[in-house]
């Protein structure tokens, strides 16, 4: 079917046109992208939606795909790249911080003037210039003369600094080992500043490190694929974090796939070259691009909307929802920019409409509640598959691995068990204990409401009530934040630290030594600080 011609009804009875101007949906988006990416709905609309979010000044998002090893945690993003123009796309299976700024990294001298290594000066380019200016020169003019204009070469890089400019590009990190490079992008990748200065030190040619100055200017999309699930929280809170389906349906449908492609790769290219609706789907991303739309504007009446709809949806508020409400403003932002030809646009910039508020929370509900939680969603689903298995006597880890057997169909080793357990035990889903029998072991509870002691003594003689709530979910745990925020609201004067952590010891419970830990971790975020007086008030 030619790229011009008018779709035929369909049978659901809906008209399409593929002239590329045709008003897309999101599963319009599912089926097109559905080629060849198999099941994953949301995860492809999301990934998609935020990496169109790539053309816009500022409203560019960061996702995390966390997930064991070959689930098709950067297999994806790969595939949804395709639809992307390749110079904006930069894909790194490894890189050390250091090689990066060095390879993506123009240096520049201190007015901003990239640097012409042409001029840089050498022993062969210092005696030609004799040989044209002199009939006769020793061996020790040709070295003098180098000297001296290495000295000006020098004088002329002072203050000179690396440039990486990640703006409007789609920075993807597949399946890196660790987070370190994140680690120092966060203001970027938070969005504190377009522009940042790094110091990062180097070799010398010789001996010992030398200081060089990075400034990276941004906002690119940034797509971090890693098999490690316990990065570190900072990180985590600065990306939406999304994990592959690994249902059987999926399973059995990439295993076909795979087989098709596999079997003739000339031939299944060429059908995907040839697919129209693909096509069509990279042709919008062009003209996304070429229409240069800096900013999206939702009216007041739709802001007031997200916002009572936000609040009813969250009862209990906390810090990292300020950074959640910004990504549900992204993807509602996105699927208006994917039809901003059907937009008012006033100058540069496109009117957010209902139909975009209520796809953007359709979506951003079902990865939420993993994500409020600080979960990769794999680590959530295995909570609620397991969840059922776990008696009021507990379960021990070789217990959680019998149990993930079962139900998963394959071996879940030592290590990989004991850090899917640490991980739900500091989210508050789960509590641990010493087994009654044999302390060697340790036995995992499922948390509840019941935990929480029907008062609190804040100090000797006055008591107080806590008040009971139920968590975002089901109302059978207590998390960290939840933990927190129940703080917030019993120590509202500047108290002692030895008070909070005697409350948050009840609350949660645990020990005293892994109280006094989360209240540091608290402190080092800056939601807790000492005034004046030496007593700690909340940030």
């Amino acid at each position: 079917m030619a790229s011009n011609e008018i779709y035929s009804p369909q049978p659901g009875g809906k008209n399409f046109l593929s002239n590329g101007d045709r008003k897309l949906t999101v599963d319009d988006v599912i089926n097109i992208l559905g080629s060849t990416v198999k099941h994953d709905n949301e995860n492809k609309a999301i990934t998609f939606l935020s990496m169109l979010l790539t053309y816009t000044e500022e409203e560019q998002i960061n996702i995390g795909y966390l997930a064991e090893s070959s689930s098709g945690k950067s297999y994806i993003p790969l595939e949804l790249s395709a639809y992307f123009p390749q110079e904006d796309v930069i894909k790194l299976g490894y890189a050390s911080p250091t090689a990066f700024f060095h390879d993506y990294g123009k240096l520049m001298l201190k007015e901003g003037i990239q640097v012409n290594w042409e001029m840089k000066p050498t022993k062969a380019k210092v005696k030609e210039d004799l040989e044209f200016e002199k009939d006769k020169y020793s061996k020790e003019d040709v070295e003098a003369e180098y000297k001296r204009q290495m000295r000006n070469w020098r004088e002329l890089l002072t203050g000179s600094y690396y440039l990486v400019d990640l703006s409007k590009k789609i920075l993807m990190f597949l399946d890196m080992p660790h987070d370190m490079l994140l680690q120092r992008l966060r203001s970027l990748l938070s969005h504190d500043d377009k522009t940042i200065a790094l110091k990062i030190t180097d070799k010398k040619d010789k001996a010992g490190l030398r200081t060089k100055t990075v400034v990276v200017k941004g906002f690119p999309t940034v797509i971090f694929c890693s098999a490690k699930f316990n990065m570190e929280e900072q990180e985590k809170t600065r990306l939406l974090l999304l994990s592959p389906e690994i249902s059987q349906e999926k399973l059995r449908e990439s295993i076909a796939l795979k087989i098709e492609k596999e079997a003739d790769r000339e031939d299944f290219l060429k059908r995907l070259v040839e697919n129209s609706e693909r096509r069509m789907l990279a042709e919008r991303v062009k003209r996304i691009k070429e229409a240069k739309i800096s900013q999206i504007v939702i009216p007041v009446e739709l802001r007031n909307l997200i916002n009572q709809r936000f609040l009813e949806e969250h009862k209990y508020l906390m810090p990292r929802h300020q950074r959640d409400i910004s990504r549900l403003l992204a993807l509602i932002k996105a699927h208006a920019l994917l039809n901003f030809m059907h937009k008012k646009r006033v100058d540069n910039s496109i009117i957010v409409e209902m139909e975009d508020v209520e796809a953007g929370f359709k979506l951003y509900y079902g990865i939420s509640e993993a994500n409020e939680m600080g979960l990769p969603p794999e680590i959530f689903n295995i909570y609620q598959k397991i969840k059922p298995n776990v008696t009021d006597e507990g379960i021990t880890r070789n217990d959680f691995q019998k149990i993930y057997f079962d139900i998963f169909h394959k071996p879940l080793g030592l290590k990989r068990s004991q850090e899917i357990l640490d991980i739900l035990t500091s989210c508050g889903l789960l509590y641990e204990e010493f087994d009654a029998n044999d302390k060697r072991k340790k036995r995992y509870f499922l948390a509840k409401r019941d935990i929480f002691p029907a008062e609190i003594e804040l100090e000797p003689g006055r008591k107080q009530k806590i008040e009971k709530f139920s968590p975002p979910s089901e109302g059978e745990y207590i998390s960290i934040p939840q933990v927190y925020d129940v703080l917030r609201k019993q120590l509202i004067e500047p108290f002692l630290e030895e008070k909070a952590v005697k409350l948050i010891s009840e609350l949660k419970p645990c020990s005293v030594e892994e109280a006094s830990k989360l209240f540091q971790v608290w402190v080092d975020e800056g939601k807790v600080f000492r005034n004046s007086e030496g007593l700690w008030v909340w940030g």
